[in-house]
This record gives structure tokens, C-alpha cells and sequence, in this order.
């Protein structure tokens, strides 16, 4: 016996038929999807399933006798070809960005899915994960994401198939529709009309289930909620156990040890990073350090300036050619260079800081200045924590880090250009000579 499948999602071709090997008496007690998962190795289990529940998967009755591909019949190639859309936009195979007010996917993307828009509507198959950023969000009964739905919407509705689910939104509603795996959101008011695969990590106001008296309802995994104050699940609604967690009550079971010891190890966390990054500048960039003081006094703030500047500038420009669909790989390669400058800025404040006083007091030794470098992180990382200014100071800190940064590799390209200048100056009074 064989068993066949015809796909219509992911293929360029949009008419290709996939088939299997010959079943194996070994094989014969496994699930179907197992069996064509593991025979097709570019199909997830989630795919497979969903190609059975809608008809596409089938197996004849004959024994083969050769190892030859059994085709199938005209009549079933014929029958897939016509669930097949054929045009040429009914198929994506890349990833997608869209912009705009009302925006409608009718076309399968063989890829990645990047939203921002008013109201998003699902209704077809993507085959990567979906961004979405919109005012409202629907994944219709014909919607199938087969990967990740990350979203942020005042209102999201789940009528068709997303694997996994993470959400920020106002009102979360899957109304008859299935998360195939985990559902993780944070809103106002979830509503449960459908089925959650594996399990539900929730925290919101309000949870309620079979809303709808055409639709159940259903976790099969566990539910980890918090709210305040605590809901009523109604019974059989989760097959797993129910976690409770009050949202004032981590809050209230603080103590003034804890709090300190929360400190002690954050602060151990800032100063261990702050003495890698030196380290790694006293290896790799020792001319870093030894420049740092230029860009204390006068300078300090033109360094904000700039750091201000990059700060807004280089996300704009990056989200422009991403949208453009120009250079987007060096755009998200760009915005990671964009990330890790931010995440270095606060160390880069502390380390110019900590050389300016450790040349004030005449201190030259590594040794010396590793341990004053301490002192310093010290400071920094407690005027960050006050009441009130600590974010301010922390904001002024990371910009003047990121400011630090970019014109310590400004200089460079500059003064370049003056010693060309200065040498063809030299070469015009050679030649006027």
C-alpha cells in the first residue's frame, strides 16, 4: 500500500504532487502524521495534520511490486490542481511586508509574515511566522499560520490554526478556532471559545469560556493565569491543573532581604559586565582607552548630541528599508550592530568615567585602575537606582555611551580625510616649487 499527498501550500509550482514510500509492515501500527512526518522531512507534524483534517492526504489498496513511483490518478491530480490557485499572486514564496489601513491576506506566504496596519485579516496559510502590529487582528476559519503568531493589537480574534501564540492586546478571543500548541498573552479580557493544544500562560482581568454555545472552550494542557482578582474556570474546561497566581502577591511577600539580596545580585551582574567589556577593550582596543578623556568636558555634549541622534536615526532608517524591501538584511543585521551598542553604552559611560578619575588621581597600573573600575560601577550602578532620577540618570548614562561609541569610530574616518588633504597640499606646493 501506498499513501499519497498532494500539497498546496509551499510549492512554487502549486500542482506538484509529494507521495511516500510503501508502508512497512514495522510501520504499520504508527499515527499517519508520525508516518508522513517522518517520510517527508520538509512537513511538520502540525502540517501534516491539517493536510489530513482538509482531504489532501489518501492511500490506495494496491501492493506495489517495484520500487517505481505509483502515480496517482489523473482524476485526484485533476482535483488538486483545481483546489490550486494557479495565479501568479495567490503565492508568495518569501517573506511579506505590508503596510496600510485595512489589509487582507487571501495568498499563501511561503514565508515570514510583517505587519503594521489598522485590521489584519488571515485568510490563508502562512507558512513562517506572522509580526503582526494592528488595531485589530483576525485569523479567519481559513487562516492557518504554521509557526508563531507574535502580535500586538487592541483586538485579536482566532477562528482558523495558529501553532504557537504570543500576544498583547485589549480583548483576546479564539472563537472556535485552535492554538495547536501554546497560548502566552497578556490582556484586558480572554475569551475561550476554542481549543488550546498544550498550554496557557495567561495574565489578564477577565477569563471566560464557551461564550458561544456553538463553540467549547478547551485547554489540554495546564493553565498558568494571574489576575486580580481570582476567575472561575469552569469544570472540565482544563484537562491539566490550574495555576493561580495573585498579581499583588509577589509584591506583598517581598522582604526587606530579598529586596537587598535582588540589588546585590543585579549589581554583581553590571559590574561583572562592565570589567568584560574593559577587558575585551584592553585586548582588542587599547587606543579606546587611552582616547577615552577627549571625550570628557567640552565635548560631553556634542557626545550626547550624537548619541541622541543614533539613538532615533538609525531604527527609522532601518524600519524604512525593511518596508522598502531594500537591503533588509543588512537593515536587521544593522538593528543587532544597533542592540548590542545599546547594550554596551551604560559600560562604555562607566569605563571613559572611571579613566578621567583615575587620571586626576595619577593612577596608571591596570591593577590600580581594575580596581578603582569597581568603584566606579558601584557609583554608577546606585545613582541608576534612586527614586524618581534613577531613569533619568540611566537614559543620560546610555545615551552618553552610545554617543562615546559613535565618535570614537568617527575620528578615525576624519582625520583620514585631513592627512589626503594635507598631502595633496603638500604635492601643489611641490608642483608649484
Amino acid at each position: 500500500m501506498k499513501i499519497y499527498l498532494t500539497r498546496t501550500l509551499m510549492d512554487s509550482e502549486n500542482n506538484k504532487v509529494f507521495y511516500t514510500n510503501p508502508v512497512e509492515a514495522s510501520q504499520a501500527s504508527l499515527r499517519i502524521d508520525k508516518y508522513i512526518a517522518g517520510e517527508i522531512r520538509d512537513f511538520s507534524r502540525a502540517q501534516v495534520q491539517r493536510l489530513i483534517e482538509e482531504g489532501f492526504v489518501f492511500a490506495d489498496d494496491e501492493v506495489s511490486q517495484d520500487d517505481e513511483i505509483m502515480p496517482i490518478s489523473d482524476e485526484s491530480v485533476e482535483n488538486a490542481v483545481e483546489n490550486t490557485k494557479t495565479q501568479e499572486d495567490s503565492y508568495k514564496k518569501s517573506d511579506v511586508y505590508l503596510t496600510g489601513d485595512n489589509i487582507t491576506i487571501d495568498y499563501i506566504v511561503d514565508g515570514n509574515l510583517f505587519v503594521v496596519a489598522d485590521t489584519v485579516t488571515i485568510n490563508s496559510q502562512i507558512g513562517g511566522d506572522a509580526f503582526i502590529c494592528a488595531k485589530n487582528v483576525i485569523i479567519n476559519k481559513d487562516g492557518y499560520v504554521f509557526s508563531n503568531l507574535f502580535t500586538t493589537a487592541e483586538s485579536v480574534e482566532i477562528k482558523g490554526v495558529v501553532y504557537d501564540v504570543f500576544a498583547l492586546a485589549k480583548n483576546f478571543t479564539i472563537s472556535g478556532g485552535f492554538v495547536y500548541r501554546d497560548l502566552k498573552v497578556a490582556c484586558d479580557n480572554l475569551t475561550i471559545n476554542g481549543s488550546v493544544g498544550r498550554n496557557a500562560f495567561v495574565a489578564c482581568s477577565s477569563i471566560n469560556f464557551n461564550t458561544d454555545q456553538n463553540s467549547n472552550g478547551i485547554i489540554y494542557g495546564d493553565l498558568n493565569y494571574s489576575s486580580d482578582p481570582e476567575v472561575s474556570i469552569p469544570e472540565n474546561s482544563v484537562k491539566g491543573n490550574v495555576n493561580y497566581t495573585n498579581l499583588d502577591s509577589s509584591s506583598e511577600q517581598k522582604t526587606v532581604a530579598s529586596i537587598i539580596a535582588a540589588y546585590i545580585v543585579n549589581l554583581g551582574k553590571f559590574l561583572a559586565f562592565v570589567l568584560i567589556i574593559w577587558l575585551i577593550c584592553l585586548a582588542l582596543a587599547p587606543k579606546f582607552l587611552a582616547n577615552t578623556n577627549n571625550y570628557v568636558g567640552k565635548k560631553t555634549l556634542g557626545i550626547f548630541g550624537y548619541g541622541l541622534l543614533s539613538l532615533i536615526v538609525v531604527p527609522i532608517a532601518c524600519i524604512i528599508l525593511v518596508l522598502l524591501r531594500l537591503t533588509s538584511g543588512f537593515s536587521l543585521f544593522l538593528i543587532a550592530l544597533y542592540v548590542l551598542a545599546i547594550v554596551v553604552s551604560k559600560s562604555l559611560f562607566t569605563i571613559t568615567a572611571n579613566n578621567y578619575v583615575c587620571s586626576k588621581m595619577k593612577i596608571n597600573k591596570n591593577l590600580g585602575i581594575f580596581g578603582m573600575l569597581i568603584v566606579t560601577g558601584i557609583i554608577t550602578f546606585v545613582l541608576t537606582q534612586l527614586p524618581f532620577v534613577g531613569p533619568i540618570i540611566s537614559f543620560i548614562i546610555s545615551i552618553l555611551g552610545l554617543g562615546i561609541l559613535i565618535v570614537s569610530i568617527l575620528p578615525k574616518k576624519i582625520n583620514k580625510k585631513d592627512e589626503e588633504k594635507k598631502e595633496i597640499v603638500i604635492e601643489e606646493e611641490k608642483t608649484d616649487k
